[in-house]
């Protein structure tokens, strides 16, 4: 048995911005300087990552891609400065959190003699 920890975060009213599949796609991006290379990596459509994409700018207030267009060496994207500190600050809290839950569980399933 083994613990897990899901965080998101919610705009004041309690809509979505950001969870753990935004984060692994940001991330993907971010490794392959590809939207659709991320997505493809983190097993989604083009479609859904470009559409969560936009959803997540739109509620932020910020852009998260900067994009780049074809040529001799094709498109590509990149995180934007915010998008990279975003990603940060989400890495902390969750690590936090898992360390937290891990410490927690250990005190409450710890072997019995």
């Amino acid at each position: 048995m083994r613990p897990r920890v899901k965080f998101w975060l919610e705009t004041p009213s309690g809509e979505y911005l950001m969870g753990p599949g935004l984060y692994r796609l940001l991330r993907a991006v971010a490794e392959h300087s590809s939207l659709k290379e991320g997505a493809r990596r983190i097993g989604v459509s083009y479609r859904k990552a470009w559409e969560q994409v936009r959803e997540a700018e739109a509620r932020l207030g910020f852009a998260l891609l900067r994009k780049h267009s074809g040529g001799e060496s094709g498109g590509g994207s990149e995180l934007t400065p915010e998008a990279q500190a975003l990603l940060a600050r989400y890495a902390k809290v969750v690590e936090g959190l898992e360390r937290v839950v891990r410490e927690q569980f250990a005190q409450a399933f710890e072997p019995v003699e």
